[in-house]
């Protein structure tokens, strides 16, 4: 039987509405629930190792201190051969199931990270698992084992606590989303795009679609990064995490098909990651506003790829005159010719 006790954690857990929360119920409540001594919350980045320890136990602040030990030996854990940690399956599972207390407690894991407070028997089970961040939960005991109404009442926790913290997830970003596309208006909108694992991009909204297709061309509905670029937008977002189910956005530069452009990033547990980037409205030209009229004129033929003389015939000045006003430009862009010119006014009719 499960009992009173879990029913009461279980519906705590289903009210709550951030990851914090359901973290200080699950150190606070499932000790007593299972008759553990410690109950700690490790989360884990998938590029950079364990990365944050809650509660302030003797053994959360001994693997908070040790947290780079818990990296460099991951490997050398004496159950590593026979649990993939980053797949580790619904249900929760005892470190005796695979080795005997002893073994455990003489491994070099064990001795450089717990010392003198190694435990006799862990429980172990994930809360959050996803591409970018998994969550788990250890439950530690300094002696004897588990009785199996514990592990029961763990398993029945640790699925509660998962669904919980999924829709979490799922509300985190939307909320966000929704946010920042509010920053957009009707004369600058917000242009969306999604970045799948694969590195794959595609157009979300309509503001996107207008500029895949000057980009990408009108038969390439998406864009595909790369190894190199999925790997470095990887990196970029490796700390772009609140905990381990909450992303925050990242203001980056990045290329996809246009130029280097600015970006704000939302990576999402999935491994899917979503780009927005603030088109330009006709009352945002104020960096562009720093060249004339006439100077702008010149700017566009010549990004164009007129040659001065070209550009002098089109707007019917001279070519001396035109010269003349791209060593202005020059001038007014910190630039040293016309080419470093052309770049730097065409980022800047871009917002960069």
């Amino acid at each position: 039987m499960l009992g009173k006790s879990y029913f009461d954690l279980a519906q705590s857990i289903y009210r709550a509405t951030n990851f914090g929360d359901v973290v200080d119920l699950l150190v606070a409540k499932v000790p007593h629930l299972i008759g553990a001594d410690e109950v700690v919350v490790l989360e884990k980045s998938r590029l950079s190792g364990y990365c944050a320890v809650s509660n302030h136990g003797p053994l959360a602040v001994r693997l908070r201190e040790r947290l780079p030990a818990v990296n460099r030996l991951i490997d050398e854990h004496p159950i590593r051969e026979n649990v993939d940690f980053d797949r580790p399956g619904d249900l929760g599972f005892a470190m005796s199931d695979y080795t005997a207390p002893g073994d455990y407690r003489k491994s070099r894991f064990v001795k450089e990270v717990f010392d003198e407070l190694a435990p006799n028997e862990v429980l172990f089970g994930a809360v959050s698992v996803s591409r970018r961040r998994n969550a788990y939960i250890h439950a530690y005991l300094a002696a004897g084992s588990f009785a199996f109404q514990a592990r029961e009442r763990f398993d029945a926790i640790l699925l509660t606590a998962r669904g919980v913290l999924d829709r979490v997830a799922a509300l985190n970003v939307e909320s966000s989303v929704r946010l920042k596309l509010l920053e957009g208006t009707t004369s600058s909108p917000m242009a969306v795009f999604a970045v799948r694992p694969d590195g794959k991009v595609y157009a979300v909204n309509h503001a996107a679609v207008a500029l895949s297709e000057t980009w990408w061309g009108p038969d390439d509905p998406i864009f595909d990064l790369g190894a190199e670029r999925i790997a470095a937008l990887d990196m970029e977002l490796d700390t772009a995490w609140e905990n381990a189910v909450t992303p925050v956005w990242r203001d980056l530069e990045f290329d996809l098909g246009g130029g280097k452009l600015p970006f704000a990033a939302l990576p999402k547990l999935s491994g899917e990651t979503f780009l927005l980037h603030r088109l330009r409205g006709p009352g945002d030209e104020e960096e562009v506003s720093i060249l004339t009229k006439r100077q702008r004129e010149i700017m566009d033929w010549i990004a164009e790829g007129k040659t001065s003389a070209e550009s002098a015939i089109i707007l019917g000045i001279s070519p001396r005159t035109v010269e003349k006003h791209l060593e202005a430009v020059f001038q007014r862009l910190g630039v040293e010719n016309r080419i470093a010119a052309m770049r730097r006014y065409l980022d800047l009719k871009r917002g960069i």
